[in-house]
């Protein structure tokens, strides 16, 4: 479904108002039911799209269905529970900006998507934002957003032919579907590497954010790119930055990496949390560990690891109903085939060696990267 688009921080508010009322019952009374059928529902914004998850038994199938579909087609955004819900974001808001993981994450997705990129925005539109939204700007925004065009819709469990056709199909297809389209999200303007200090002095610890550009999720570098995220600092004890910066090092309180592949664009990152005395030796190391990939790129056990965690994972994930609600949902959402889940371990295991490395080396660069550092850092000009 569509999502944010131009309507900066409103999407994100329209989001925790679906289950709070509709032309039919009001929040309890939707609470009440979901909860007297056993079932939940909950819906989300994200960068791209507005997303929902549920679950229930076959039997109260139908019923769930159709109160998604009441909650997405006919709210009515009540004046109390939108004072409640601005209260509950302006919190939000509060709490992340005395957080110095978030503040240096929040910039440093400021800083590779520039220019007021949708994926640099705060999804939550900021104080001042949240502050004007009013009832009209959510009707209108529900009115042109929400609806039928590019919805996905994954089940899984006991179910059938029969059943999606009846239980599914025929209440989702009284959804208006006479949005605008959803609009396309333009690829990342160019990110060149900038450097920031937040000083938040009442603070203990100081956070460390560096990052830049990856790669959008079809892109012919993803599957390699995300092995070498894996290696360099998430498997085991956070790959070799957690291993060095944290347990033979102890430096960090935590060292991790992360990669983001969306439709437009991506964004690899690295986070660490260190005491401000060790600032500026964490950041040398971490700059070390960079030119190490290098020097001293991954080994074949290392590379063959990562291999048997990525199919293994996999695996066991998909032992859950959850899960593969969320996989087949992702392989529809980016075009990947119905019969991903069954060629993933070949895409894994034909990855070349050298691909993996040579990905690692593109784009886990400090010179190409931002930085961000939020803590008792006063305005000190740190380098990486």
């Amino acid at each position: 479904m569509a999502s944010e688009g131009d309507a900066h921080g409103v999407a994100e508010f329209a989001s925790r108002l679906l289950l709070s009322g509709t032309r039919h019952r009001g929040a309890a009374k939707l609470a009440d039911r979901l909860e007297g059928i056993g079932a939940t529902l909950e819906f989300h914004n994200g960068e791209e799209l507005l997303g929902f998850n549920g679950r229930c038994t076959r039997d109260s199938l139908r019923e769930t269905i159709r109160i998604l579909v009441e909650c997405l087609s006919e709210p009515t955004f009540p004046q109390r529970e939108i004072d409640r819900v601005r209260g509950e974001l302006l919190n939000d808001l509060r709490i992340e900006a005395d957080d110095t993981h978030s503040r240096a994450a929040r910039e440093l997705a400021r800083f590779v998507f520039p220019n007021d990129h949708p994926y640099g925005r705060d999804p939550k539109g900021g104080t001042e934002r949240v502050r004007r939204i009013r009832r009209r700007d959510l009707v209108e925004f529900h009115e042109s957003h929400v609806g039928s065009d590019g919805l996905i819709l994954a089940v899984t469990g006991e179910i059938d032919r029969e059943l999606v056709e009846e239980a599914i199909a025929a209440p989702l297809s009284r959804l208006d579907a006479d949005q605008e389209g959803i609009p396309a999200i333009p690829p990342p303007p160019p990110h060149k590497p900038r450097r920031a200090t937040i000083p938040m002095p009442h603070k203990t610890q100081a956070d460390i954010a560096i990052g830049g550009p990856a790669v959008p999720r079809r892109h012919a570098d993803y599957y390699a790119l995300n092995l070498a995220n894996l290696l360099f600092g998430r498997i085991g004890l956070y790959g070799r930055l957690g291993r060095n910066l944290r347990d033979e090092q102890g430096l960090a309180y935590y060292a991790f990496t992360g990669l983001d592949a969306r439709t437009a664009g991506g964004m690899w990152s690295l986070s660490a949390g260190v005491n401000p005395a060790n600032l500026e030796k964490a950041v040398q190391s971490i700059r070390a560990e960079l030119d190490r990939l290098q020097t001293d790129p991954f080994h074949a056990d290392e590379i063959q690891d990562g291999r048997d965690n990525q199919i293994g994972s996999l695996i066991v994930s998909l032992e859950r109903n959850a899960e593969v609600a969320s996989e087949l949902h992702r392989m529809e959402y980016y075009g990947l085939g119905m019969n991903f889940l069954e060629r993933f371990p070949e895409i894994v295991r034909d990855l070349e060696e050298d691909r993996i490395r040579a990905v690692a080396v593109k784009y886990f660069t400090a010179n190409g990267s931002s930085m961000v550092v939020a803590g008792p850092v006063g305005r000190a000009r740190l380098s990486l």
